[in-house]
């Protein structure tokens, strides 16, 4: 008997909950798991439970009306009930599990292989809306955790058995930067809601954009290290006033994890290695992306130019459909583009010429997370739904969109809608950028 959708989602939910405890697998040492690895996050074990407190308070307490199966993790794992400086006196990771399975149980009886009939009228349940949200949910915690482990020194972590290292399944050649033109014209910026978006990629609108250039891939080590040595970093011209007082009080000189010293060396998540030059630069902030931009005269992408170069494909006679992802709908896999972990590192850019956006791009699906000019906030209509703590309450004036995901990131979040967000000083390992024109 074929499966009904929701059946095949479970499934995934399933498949996900097993790479979200294997992600614990690569510490040497489970003390880690309750440490503070940087400021402003929660211990990585914080995470485990709180995806299943998420799967609870929707899919049962919400829709079921069921009492919480343990009230005080409701709590505990809530990260607008409980401040991070207070969660880290955490229950034993056993009992935690217990719990992970208690709930799927639950949710498993209620919903697999029942259909709709007997579940409560919701609209969270139309397209199974609510279910796709439990499940991505999970996916962004299992890259919060990856970029968290990226942060402990290498000698903790341990490299899973057998695992692919850092190349794509065909040597890559050798990239020339260039750039490729995009026309103006109209274009339609955000996503309709199919098969599954998040609030704040909708509702989609129609902008009017000029003509521009944008690089065909990602900026690289090769060409970072130019505006390293040219003395980038001091040239106070090329920064905004915030983002020289950024670098000034954080003693910025280069890059996230690159040596100081000649050949440079950088951290990837299993070892130090010699920097590769092809390879896209990672661990800049938004204010460096903007400082390099000006040092070769370019400029940061807008995320509507970013996400035309990436989805609107150009015919003869005008603006053609808008593509869910890069190359078409097909949903991503290894011959596309550097996703789910599977070479657990960036790859040269270039590395999938399968994966190209309509105009051309490289990379634009996978790989790093690439910085925008623009300030994350809602489209015009925006509502929040199904809750304002995802998107709402980050439209600060201080959080500046990134978009095609990373190295690390799951499949149906590689959207081209999709919108990731963070400060302009954060530095995280997987982010880059590349420019416009």
């Amino acid at each position: 008997m074929m499966k009904s959708n929701r059946e095949d989602i479970i499934h995934e939910m399933r498949a996900s909950r097993v790479e979200t405890l294997r992600l614990y697998d690569w510490l040497r040492d489970d003390l880690d798991t309750r440490r503070i690895v940087h400021p402003g996050f929660r211990p990585m074990l914080w995470h485990l439970p709180h995806v299943g407190t998420f799967e609870e308070w929707w899919l049962l307490i919400t829709l079921q009306g069921d009492p919480p199966l343990a009230p005080r993790y409701q709590v505990l794992f809530d990260p607008i009930k409980t401040p991070r400086e207070e969660s880290l006196d955490l229950p034993p990771r056993a009992e935690m599990e217990e719990y992970l399975a208690r709930v799927r149980t639950q949710v498993e009886l209620r919903y697999l292989g029942k259909g709709s009939a007997g579940l409560p009228s919701n609209k969270l349940l139309e397209n199974d809306y609510v279910f796709h949200m439990v499940l991505e949910h999970e996916y962004q915690h299992q890259e919060t955790l990856s970029y968290m482990l990226q942060m402990l020194p290498p000698d903790r972590k341990r490299k899973p058995a057998g695992a692919t290292y850092l190349e794509p399944p065909v040597p890559a050649p050798r990239v020339t930067p260039e750039m490729v033109k995009v026309p103006g014209g109209p274009f339609t910026l955000g996503a309709s809601g199919e098969p599954f978006v998040y609030d704040n990629e909708g509702p989609p609108r129609e902008v009017e954009l000029a003509e521009f250039r944008i690089d065909r891939y990602p900026v690289t080590n090769a060409e970072y290290a130019e505006f390293v040595a040219a003395g980038g970093y001091n040239d106070r011209l090329l920064w905004s006033e915030a983002g020289w007082t950024w670098k000034q009080e954080n003693e910025i000189a280069r890059p996230l994890y690159w040596s100081a010293a000649e050949p440079r060396e950088t951290q990837e998540m299993f070892e130090m290695r010699l920097l590769v030059p092809d390879f896209p630069v990672t661990g800049v902030s938004w204010h460096e992306a903007q400082a390099y931009s000006r040092f070769v005269g370019k400029r940061l992408p807008s995320e509507s130019e970013w996400e035309k170069a990436a989805s609107r494909e150009m015919g003869a006679t005008g603006p053609g459909r808008k593509r869910r992802f890069p190359w078409g709908e097909e949903l991503p896999s290894p011959q596309l583009c550097n996703f789910n972990g599977r070479f657990l590192g960036p790859t040269r850019v270039g590395a999938f010429p399968d994966g190209a956006s309509p105009v051309g791009c490289l990379d634009m699906a996978g790989n790093v997370w690439e910085w925008t000019a623009t300030t994350f906030s809602g489209y015009p209509g925006f509502k929040a739904h199904p809750y304002a703590e995802y998107s709402e309450i980050w439209f600060d004036g201080d959080h500046r969109v990134m978009k095609g995901g990373s190295w690390m990131t799951r499949a149906p979040l590689l959207r081209t809608s999709f919108r990731n967000f963070f400060r302009p000083g954060f530095r995280f390992a997987f982010a880059g950028f590349r420019c416009c024109s």
